[in-house]
């Protein structure tokens, strides 16, 4: 029982990179239209109006890029007179986790309080209610930094949200209660325009990363290509009765577990493991079965004792001899196994003392789960 009082399991967060879950948030991608043949649209995003009012490639005008999009808030002879665009997400969201929504937005009206975003379980093309009576799921009001009204420059907007688990649409307008209408104060235009560039909507959480298999959800949206009159049909075809809400994975969670294997489970000074280690490894593989698995590491210590070039061979054959053990006992659907020596790089106690020697030969074992 003595060798087991030296293991140490514990849990900790594995530093990952999110990806951003709604598809071509800066609008480079075009859509070529099925009735025209021009590419009159961005990918993935369906405007409630008229598609050329509402993409703009006006050189200098996006943020970054060529392109961006705005939406109608108003108009100054029609009531109520808005557009709204939406697009579907790449993944469904974890109740209760959060969420950061960001964008760069700009207008020279004082109406950026009322645009809001909107996170839906059906599709927003099919939307019964009267328009200037939703309540969005977050008004730019809540931003953590609240934009200046009337700036004409690009401002970065940066909301929390906190998901219910049933969003697969996010859709941008202006749901304020009142109208907007009047004179715009810019010649000739009627239209109360609020622009948007690079929109992403990503895990607070490093660890929750995109699900699996966003890149065919990706290839599915951006396969619509109705706009204009067969937008009209397709919407007027299934307004009784949408098509039924897509299929899509969840996001995942990643985490780590990491095990250290002292140096008394292997033989001394070789990279062989003890009989002593087997307890530990075969309980370890017991467990590994109830789990997806996304990758393992073995990186093994030295002490800085010796020549340089045993320890460093040394520590890489220890890291092996987990890995191989591992690998025999354990049949993991094409695990991604990687070993590394450290020799005496990285210590964790102090190299001048017998106790401090001992605890810095090791192996840690990182496992990387996907829940």
């Amino acid at each position: 029982m003595r060798v087991f009082v030296f293991i140490l399991l514990l849990f900790c967060s594995h530093p990952g990179f999110s990806q951003n879950l709604v598809v071509n948030g800066g609008f480079e991608d075009e859509n070529i239209c099925t009735e025209f043949h021009v590419n009159c649209a961005p990918e993935g995003w369906i405007s409630t109006a008229d598609t050329y009012n509402n993409f703009f490639k006006i050189p200098g005008l996006a943020h970054r890029g060529n392109h961006c999009v705005a939406i109608e808030a108003g108009h100054s002879e029609k009531q109520f007179d808005r557009t709204y665009i939406r697009t579907q997400l790449l993944c469904q969201l974890r109740r209760g986790n959060k969420y950061r929504i960001e964008f760069y937005t700009k207008s020279k009206h004082n109406i950026l309080d009322s645009v809001g975003i909107y996170l839906t379980a059906y599709d927003f093309l099919f939307e019964k209610q009267l328009l200037y009576r939703i309540t969005p799921s977050i008004y730019l009001a809540n931003a953590l930094l609240r934009p200046v009204k009337g700036d004409t420059n690009w401002q970065k907007v940066s909301l929390e949200y906190i998901a219910s688990g049933t969003e697969l649409y996010l859709t941008l307008g202006n749901f304020s209660k009142r109208d907007i209408t009047g004179p715009t104060g810019i010649p000739l235009e009627k239209h109360f325009f609020v622009f948007f560039d690079d929109i992403s909507l990503t895990p607070a959480d490093p660890n929750e990363k995109i699900c699996s298999d966003w890149e065919k959800t990706r290839d599915e949206i951006y396969a619509f290509h109705a706009r204009h009159q067969f937008l009209d049909l397709y919407i007027k075809t299934y307004i009784r009765r949408p098509p039924d809400p897509p299929e899509i994975g969840k996001t995942i969670i990643h985490s780590v577990d990491t095990l250290v294997i002292p140096d008394i489970l292997f033989e001394t000074d070789r990279s062989a493991l003890s009989r002593n280690s087997h307890r530990l490894l075969d309980s370890l593989c017991h467990a590994l079965l109830s789990k997806q698995i996304d990758s393992l590491v073995m990186e093994g210590h030295t002490d800085s004792t010796g020549d340089i070039a045993h320890n460093e061979k040394l520590s890489r054959d220890r890291a092996a001899s987990v890995a191989n053990y591992i690998n025999k006992e354990v049949s993991l659907r094409q695990p991604l196994i990687i070993t590394r020596g450290w020799a005496s790089e990285r210590p964790v106690a102090d190299n001048r003392t017998a106790a401090g020697r001992q605890l810095n030969r090791r192996v840690e074992l990182f496992i990387y789960i996907r829940q």
